[in-house]
């Protein structure tokens, strides 16, 4: 009992050390007033190894001695000193583990039954003291960087296993867990951090080897510990109880149960494995360089167990993980930019009121440029406010930018699950991933982006001896690339499977009566029809595709989002996903065209062309109305002051201008008076008033402060078709 009293503090230590700002004297005493209770703890623990205790006793020492220094001002208090203060933790830590594991059989038994009844007497709920609340907010926020840089680094640990560095992140971050969990007193978090963290160190001391089954526990304890933070997080939101996870105790069973069982099979290594290993603090302090001749050497002597492990089930080049070609490792970084964090509620309006600004000053520069009395200095300072304000504008939407890596990652876990279940060999590759764009558009890209890349694995990649029947590579490739273009975020997935089957396609939308038996389709109009809903040419539906519904709702988000989506393929060489969508929701590029005394904004993304059409362009076509012939195909003539009931200058089609707008295959020609010219423009909502207008996007507040409408060019053309 006494042991976990010790154990507590050093927990309790490593929590404090986390969380610590060396700028505070109180917490810095506070911490010093753990470490003192833990030199009172160790003293009455007389039925331990004197060597060990003693070495917990000169480390807790040092610890103290050196915050003294801290608070006497002798040293600074740098990243530096504390890190060394936190290396004496970890020292800490690991001493006590080699206490727990010198006890003897009948020392252990009896913790064992105290463990137990302890169990079954906690209660299944906890409830958060507001005062914890703060810290429990920021525990949440870092635990999920470190779950996320965990499951990235899992992921390529895979692919490169003698990368000693990226086993090290990952140890970190969950040690880094463990520790606050065990200062916040979240004990399910806390006792699964340290299972896991237990399963890695013993990978990193080279008695057990990190592939197969045992990597597939390691992701398990990610998406647990992921749902127990969301669930502390909902806890908090709703004021309610934290409820247990009822899948811990199985999940630490077998946890326990994978360690145990790899060390059994290479106990025959523990004297190498030993002289091998590390003190703490070499691992949890990451360097710039790392040899990769110890790992290769701890590899050497489970090479060939590796290769008939019943346990894990797979050989060493049986699965590859995912591939980046950023350019450069992001760890290996030197200087990195400081973050703060702050209230996304702040932020957003903070870019509302940049908005305003920019439309404040398009009031004060219209009003200088139609004003001729004014004085020249005035205008040419006017005109430089202007500046200062639009590289404000686009200083704070740069704000709400992300990079796209978290959305890749998602992927590269996905790909990996479902190969594995599907049993295809594929390389996932991603290219980009630093690319940024709004964050609501990221947390609304990942829906359909899951769905395509199903599709590629369940559809487009063969099997290995499918694929090794036409002379392909029996390992299959997806890439997942970002990139911007014009303004926009272009993101491809490419497969190099069997590609889409045109004909087969075709047929199973005439069986379904998506399209006539004679209708004369594009090639590119044949592949889009794959976005019908329930039209799949699956042979069988799987648990990963098959029932025709995952590229419908792919289409639906994309167009949602004011994006586009084509698709190229070869038939044996692969299939191309292109989707283009603009970097965010709240600023547009718009062509401002006028109608009688009114102005509206026509997305730019949706303009093909504009033209002033003769008279033997224009027809008629019974039951479909106005037509215009540009370049060989009939146009719909849409007379945009019927919809909106304004007073044109003309009603003549050739004295004015169409601006021909196109929304995946339709294309329409709109007809206005007068091309004004292209602005970026601040969407703003109509108002619960108005509500959801068909055909409106939204409105922008002009330079004159009147308001335009920005034209919905796909509700534009179910309108004019009704």
């Amino acid at each position: 009992m006494r042991n976990d009293t010790l154990t507590k503090l050093i927990e309790q230590a490593a929590g404090s050390i986390n969380t610590l700002n060396p700028k505070k004297d109180s917490e810095l005493k506070k911490l010093q007033k753990i470490f003192d209770n833990i030199c009172m703890a160790v003293d009455k623990l007389g039925d331990s190894p004197e060597q060990l205790l003693g070495q917990i006793k000169d480390t807790t020492c040092d610890a103290v001695e050196t915050l003294q220094k801290i608070l006497t001002r002798k040293i600074k208090a740098t990243k530096k000193s504390i890190n060394s203060v936190s290396e004496m933790v970890a020292a800490l830590q690991e001493l006590i583990e080699q206490i727990a594991q010198t006890a003897t059989p009948a020392q252990t038994q009896p913790a064992e039954n105290t463990s137990s009844a302890c169990k079954k007497q906690a209660p299944e709920e906890m409830i958060i003291s507001q005062d914890d609340v703060p810290l429990i907010l920021d525990f949440i926020t870092e635990s999920t960087e470190h779950l996320d840089t965990a499951e990235a680094a899992l992921l390529e640990l895979e692919a490169k296993p003698d990368n000693n560095e990226v086993l090290n992140l990952i140890f970190r971050g969950f040690h880094t867990i463990k520790g606050m969990a065990g200062f916040l007193n979240l004990s399910q978090i806390g006792s699964l951090s340290h299972s896991a963290e237990n399963l890695l160190n013993m990978t990193r001391k080279g008695q057990l080897l990190l592939t197969g089954n045992n990597t597939d526990i390691v992701f398990e304890s990610i998406d647990t510990l992921k749902k127990m933070i969301s669930n502390l997080q909902k806890a908090i939101e709703t004021g309610n109880m934290v409820t247990s996870q009822k899948t811990l105790p199985d999940l630490l069973k077998r946890l326990k149960a994978t360690a145990e069982g790899q060390a059994a099979v290479v106990a025959m290594d523990t004297t190498q494995a030993k002289a091998d290993d590390k003190k703490p603090d070499e691992i949890l302090q990451p360097k710039e360089t790392t040899s990769k001749e110890p790992m290769q050497d701890r590899r050497a002597g489970v090479e060939k167990r590796e290769r008939t492990d019943r346990r894990t089930g797979l050989n060493a080049d049986q699965y590859t993980g995912p591939e980046r070609r950023t350019g450069v490792d992001r760890r290996t970084v030197g200087a990195v930019d400081e973050k703060i964090k702050i209230s996304i509620k702040k932020l957003d309006k903070l870019i509302n009121m940049a908005g305003e600004l920019v439309v404040a000053q398009l009031m004060v520069s219209e009003e200088t440029n139609t004003n001729d009395s004014l004085d020249h200095a005035l205008k040419r300072k006017v005109a430089q406010q202007g500046k200062i304000v639009r590289e404000l504008q686009e200083l704070s939407m740069s704000m709400r930018m992300v990079p796209i890596s978290s959305v890749f990652q998602k992927m590269a876990r996905l790909v990996r699950d479902l190969s594995r279940k599907d049993q295809k060999k594929i390389k996932f590759v991603t290219v980009g991933e630093d690319t940024e764009l709004d964050r609501s558009i990221v947390d609304k890209i990942a829906d359909p982006l899951v769905h395509m890349v199903r599709n590629s694995i369940d559809h487009g990649i063969e099997s290995a001896e499918d694929r090794a029947k036409t002379g392909k590579n029996p390992e299959g490739t997806i890439e997942l690339r970002a990139f911007h273009q014009a303004g926009n975020i272009v993101i491809e997935i490419e497969d190099d499977g069997k590609g889409l089957d045109k004909e087969r396609i075709l047929q199973k939308a005439i069986d379904n009566g998506v399209v006539e038996p004679d209708a004369e389709l594009t090639e590119e109009q044949i592949y889009k029809l794959v976005f019908h809903a329930g039209l799949s040419t699956a042979e069988k539906i799987t648990s990963i595709s098959g029932r025709g519904v995952g590229m419908d709702v792919v289409k639906k988000n994309i167009y949602a989002l004011q994006g586009k989506i084509d698709i190229s393929s070869t038939r044996g060489k692969g299939t191309i996903f292109t989707i283009r969508m603009p970097l965010t929701l709240a600023i547009i590029d718009g062509q401002i065209v006028k109608i009688g005394d009114d102005r509206y904004i026509i997305p730019i993304i949706s303009i093909v062309n504009t033209l002033k059409p003769k008279a033997q362009q224009l027809s008629s076509v019974q039951g479909k109305g106005e037509m215009v012939m540009i370049r060989g195909q009939i146009i719909p003539l849409v007379r945009l002051y019927k919809l909106f009931g304004s007073v044109p200058k003309t009603e003549d089609p050739t004295e004015a201008l169409v601006v021909l707008v196109q929304d995946d295959e339709k294309k329409c020609c709109l007809m206005v008076d007068q091309l004004l010219g292209q602005q970026q423009v601040v969407i703003k909502n109509l108002g619960e008033g108005l509500g959801q207008v068909k055909g409106v996007l939204g409105g922008s507040i002009m330079g004159d402060g009147k308001v335009s409408l920005i034209l919905d060019i796909p509700g534009l053309m179910e309108l004019a078709q009704k």
